[in-house]
């Protein structure tokens, strides 16, 4: 069953408490768990209410949880009604879970007519787009934990205006109330552990990850972000070490592995650095958790580096991601979003690089004032300081000031596949790019995923980003599209001529192309030469290094380990790549051993995964001598 209760089985107030993992994070639910902590410290009705938190792996969970609780929970919440105890389902909206809970709430309701359903989360913070619309009652703005404990204490639908933090329905109109201050002493915030089983009847634990925050707020205004419901622009408050110290010992006591933490800005806090440290003897001690993964500070001070380094030299950092998102003036200009100068970001990247820290800067498409070729500049000139780089495309949010201002930008939206009627849409058109920039851009994401991230060539696009002059982003999207040209037969029901439908594919797409690796490559060098060649540049050096990708690239299989030889100093090669540097490309015959994991089509299915079964050249690596920060204002 996914639910835990927190309270007994007599006849109370029934009260559920529904939340759902986003896709491949398996993690226990904090936030309703919170809901039902504070409530059960504060709430002068705790001892008759029963809640019970509902909580699903994935959307393939809620028919079975439905089809029991139509057999043995509605008697209950017949019986309650009937005896005066309103019957509550709430719902913690995101935009991975809207559109199955918003049809859940259908269903219940149809069911039991008299059954209250609240909402809150980020996803309804437009409290307009969903009362009197869909089958939700109430919604909760802003942070909930109280306005959550006095809703349930009310005697009656009467007392809610008393309530701060609510919009509902009064005689056909939507009745806001005032705005509740947010929490700054943070410790009077029970921890939601207080309410959870992190571990099972054997004592296995239960989740392999779980979200946690250490602090709350922050202090930007971007236009496209929603963080903490309501909490952007302001100022950060945290826990105190001792509250976030039994916690960590409470979840790595219980075999949690993973902890990711919620925080908007890690590192931004003097607190920052203790709580770091706290992490390390952690797993010093008891040999977890495995990994700590944040959101990092947009200022990434010293303070910031000596974290992330400290994380890294104890196995405990999977990413360090430096959030750029645009570099393009009028796009940062619109978002209110200051970054880091170029001047300042690239020595950062480069010498984290050098020391091996899965560096990364996280880009999005689509954002109001940005257009694709300035947008193809600037991620050609990131393709030159950082070995990874993610790219989102732009999800308008409700709730965020281009959500509200879509109409003046003209933004033009697709739903998001999947989601439905969530309201999870995908900008391909605003004010300063057209749809066919907006569809293109995601073209060119599915192509960086699929050759970069899916390990196919990310050797030979650093090189070719390094050698400069050569514009890399464009060599993407022909590549794709010669792919999608030879493999047609291979993908009988896609349509390779609909952008977005690419995308939605792009894995469907990766374990079709390495399927058939002597196609694949032999598509890929064909467009490189041909592309290096309309640049007046010798493909030689970089059809050389694309054997290296090759020989290294995701494999079907077990595991393996065997000798490719090659032409040039392949092993140096790799070291100088692997540092961001360009290499010297000296001619020599060389023969190197490969160990694969293999797992590709069994493990790994996902393009986005590429480098977690990437092959490994067996030979002693190369250490740094001496750790150096660097500098910025």
């Amino acid at each position: 069953s996914p639910s835990t209760h927190a309270g007994n089985d007599s006849l109370k107030r029934p009260v559920w408490l529904l939340s759902m993992d986003s896709e491949d994070f398996n993690a226990p639910p904090t936030t309703t768990a919170s809901l039902a902590s504070y409530f059960r410290r504060y709430g002068a009705t705790s001892g008759s209410t029963d809640i019970d938190l509902v909580h699903f792996h994935s959307a393939g969970d809620i028919p079975a949880w439905e089809s029991n609780w139509a057999r043995s929970s509605l008697a209950q919440a017949k019986l309650a009604l009937a005896a005066g105890l309103q019957p509550v389902v709430g719902l913690s909206f995101y935009t991975w879970n809207a559109a199955e809970f918003l049809a859940l709430a259908r269903q219940l309701k149809a069911l039991l007519p008299g059954l209250l359903v609240i909402a809150g989360g980020p996803h309804v913070q437009q409290a307009e787009d969903y009362l009197g619309v869909e089958a939700i009652d109430l919604v909760f703005l802003g942070e909930a934990e109280a306005s959550f404990q006095e809703f349930l204490d009310c005697a009656s639908r009467d007392d809610w205006s008393q309530v701060e933090g609510l919009a509902y329905l009064a005689d056909g109109k939507i009745v806001a109330t005032p705005s509740r201050p947010r929490f700054t002493e943070l410790d009077a915030l029970p921890s939601p552990l207080d309410v959870l089983e992190l571990t099972d009847a054997q004592g296995e634990p239960r989740y392999r990850s779980i979200a946690y925050e250490t602090s709350r707020g922050c202090p930007f205004k971007c236009a496209f972000c929603e963080w903490g419901t309501g909490a952007i622009g302001s100022r950060m408050h945290q826990w105190s070490l001792e509250r976030i110290r039994r916690d960590w010992e409470t979840i790595v006591a219980a075999g949690i592995k993973d902890i990711w933490l919620a925080d908007s800005n890690f590192g931004a806090l003097k607190q920052d650095v203790d709580k770091a440290r706290i992490i390390v003897n952690l797993k010093e001690r008891y040999g977890l958790p495995l990994s700590f993964a944040t959101s990092w500070s947009k200022k990434h001070s010293r303070q910031v580096q000596e974290i992330a380094l400290l994380l890294h030299r104890n196995g405990l950092l999977p990413h360090y991601q430096l959030a750029l998102q645009t570099l393009t003036p009028e796009a940062l200009r619109l978002s209110n979003r200051q970054n880091m100068s170029s001047n300042e970001y690239r020595p950062i990247a480069r010498r984290m690089s050098e020391l091996g820290v899965p560096i990364a800067a996280e880009m999005i498409w689509g954002l109001p004032g940005d257009n694709l070729p300035d947008f193809e500049r600037n991620l050609d000139g990131l393709l030159t300081s950082f070995p990874n780089i993610n790219i989102f495309g732009y999800t308008l949010l409700p709730g965020t000031e281009f959500y509200q201002r879509r109409e003046e930008y003209r933004i033009e939206t697709v739903p998001v596949a999947g989601y439905g009627k969530a309201k999870g849409e995908y900008v391909v058109g605003c004010h300063t790019f057209d749809r066919d920039q907006g569809e293109e851009g995601y073209f060119l994401i599915s192509a960086h995923i699929l050759l970069v991230h899916g390990h196919i060539m990310p050797l030979t696009t650093r090189f070719l980003a390094l050698l400069g002059g050569i514009p890399v982003s464009p060599l993407f999207r022909i590549i794709l599209r010669d792919l999608l040209d030879a493999f047609q037969q291979d993908l009988p029901e896609l349509d390779i001529t609909d952008r977005m439908t690419v995308y939605e594919a792009r894995d469907r797409i990766f374990l079709a192309t390495l399927a058939s690796r002597n196609l694949l490559y032999q598509v890929i060098g064909s467009a490189l030469k041909r592309h290096l060649s309309n640049h007046s540049v010798n493909a030689s050096n970089a059809l050389s290094i694309l054997q290296l990708d090759r020989a290294l690239c995701p494999r079907r299989g077990g595991e393996q380990v065997f000798e490719r030889q090659f032409n040039f100093d392949a092993a140096a090669t790799h070291r100088a790549l692997s540092s961001m540097k360009l290499p010297e490309m000296r001619p020599q015959n060389q023969t190197l051993r490969i160990r694969h994991p293999g797992g590709l089509g069994e493990i790994l299915h996902v393009a986005d995964g590429g480098c977690w079964l990437q092959g490994v050249i067996e030979e002693a690596p190369e250490t740094a001598s001496e750790i150096q920060y660097v500098a910025i204002a």
